[in-house]
C-alpha cells in the first residue's frame, strides 16, 4: 500500500498539470488575442446640421462640409461591452489627418462615442465607463458648436473602416436688436438662467442647472447700427429658461436689461429673441418677438410674449 500511495499522488499532480494547461490553450489572455484594425473618417456631418449662420461667419450647408468648417477639437472614446474604456484619443484641427481615427481591437461588440467642438469643449477622462462619461464645457467657458455620435460597433476577423455622420446636439440662441445701438454701449451679455454644465455622453441625461452668460463686445462699427445679431450656444434642450439681455458701457456700468421669460431651445434649432434694448429708442410695451427655427438660418413660427 505504501508503494502505491506515491503513485498515485505522481498520477494526480499530471493530471492537474494537463489540466491547467488545456485552459490556458482555450482561453488566451485579453493581450493575447489577435486584433484587427478599425478606422473611423469623421468628414462631414448628418444633412440634418440644415443650413448655419453664426453671426459673423457667412451661412454655409452641409452639402460639402468638412470638420474644420466647424470645429477644432475631436475627442475619441471606445468601450467594451460591459461598458469600459477600452481605448481613447484626441486630435487637434491643426493635424493633418484630423478626423481619421485609426485603431486596432480583438473581435468583439463595442460602443464608440465621438464628440467635435472648439477648444472649450471637455470630455470627462477620469470616468472609464460609459454610463459616467459626460462632456461639456470646460470650467469658466460657455457652451460653443458641439456635435456627437454615439453607436455600437462589431469587430469581427476583417478590418473594417466606416464613415461617422456627428449630429449637432445644443441649440442656438440669437438675439436681434431692432433698435440702434448707443454710443455708449460697449458690451451687450445674454444670460440663459437654466443651462446646463454637462451632457451624458450616452444620451440618458443632463448635469446642472446653472446660469450661463455670454458676452459679446459691440466695435465702433457697431454703433448706431439696427438689428445687430448676436448668436450664444445653448446646452440645455430640454426645459425652458429665463433670458436676461443687459448692455454695459465702457466702465462695465448697466445700461439697461430686459427679460423674456420662458424660452426653450431645442438640438440643432436656433431660437431667436427679436426686439428693442434700449431705452431712449424703446417703446416699453414692445417687448420681444421668439422664433423657433427648425434649421439654422431658416424662417419658423412666431409666439408673441
Amino acid at each position: 500500500m505504501k508503494k502505491v500511495l506515491p503513485v498515485l499522488s505522481l498520477i494526480l499532480l499530471l493530471f492537474a498539470a494537463c489540466k491547467k494547461s488545456d485552459n490556458s490553450e482555450a482561453e488566451p489572455k485579453e493581450e493575447e488575442k489577435p486584433k484587427y484594425d478599425v478606422s473611423f473618417t469623421v468628414a462631414d456631418f448628418a444633412q440634418t446640421v440644415g443650413t448655419l449662420s453664426t453671426g459673423n461667419s457667412k451661412a454655409t450647408t452641409a452639402v460639402g462640409d468638412t470638420l474644420k468648417n466647424y470645429v477644432n477639437l475631436l475627442y475619441y472614446r471606445i468601450y467594451n461591452s460591459a461598458g469600459v474604456l477600452v481605448n481613447s484619443a484626441e486630435q487637434e484641427g491643426a493635424l493633418s489627418t484630423f478626423g481619421t481615427v485609426t485603431d486596432k481591437l480583438p473581435s468583439g461588440i463595442y460602443n464608440v462615442f465621438f464628440a467635435a467642438g472648439k477648444y472649450s469643449l471637455y470630455v470627462s477622462g477620469a470616468q472609464n465607463n460609459l454610463s459616467n462619461a459626460v462632456f461639456g464645457p470646460t470650467i469658466g467657458a460657455s457652451w460653443n458648436d458641439t456635435f456627437v455620435k454615439q453607436f455600437q460597433l462589431t469587430v469581427g476577423s476583417t478590418p473594417i473602416t466606416q464613415a461617422v455622420r456627428l449630429d449637432r446636439v445644443i441649440g442656438g440662441l440669437e438675439v436681434v436688436l431692432q433698435d440702434a445701438i448707443p454710443a455708449n454701449a460697449a458690451k451687450v451679455s445674454v444670460v440663459f438662467q437654466n443651462d446646463v454644465d454637462f451632457i451624458y455622453a450616452n444620451g440618458t441625461g443632463i448635469l446642472g442647472p446653472k446660469s450661463m452668460t455670454k458676452d459679446f463686445p459691440i466695435f465702433a462699427s457697431d454703433i448706431g447700427q439696427k438689428n445687430k445679431k448676436f448668436l450664444a450656444f445653448i446646452g440645455n434642450t430640454l426645459s425652458a429658461s429665463s433670458v436676461i439681455i443687459r448692455a454695459y458701457d465702457s466702465a462695465n456700468g448697466l445700461i439697461t436689461e430686459k427679460t423674456v421669460s420662458n424660452v426653450r431651445c431645442y438640438k440643432n434649432q436656433k431660437t431667436t429673441l427679436t426686439g428693442t434694448l434700449f431705452p431712449a429708442t424703446s417703446s416699453a410695451s414692445l417687448g420681444f418677438t421668439v422664433t423657433v427655427n427648425p434649421t439654422w438660418g431658416a424662417s419658423g413660427g412666431t409666439i408673441n410674449f
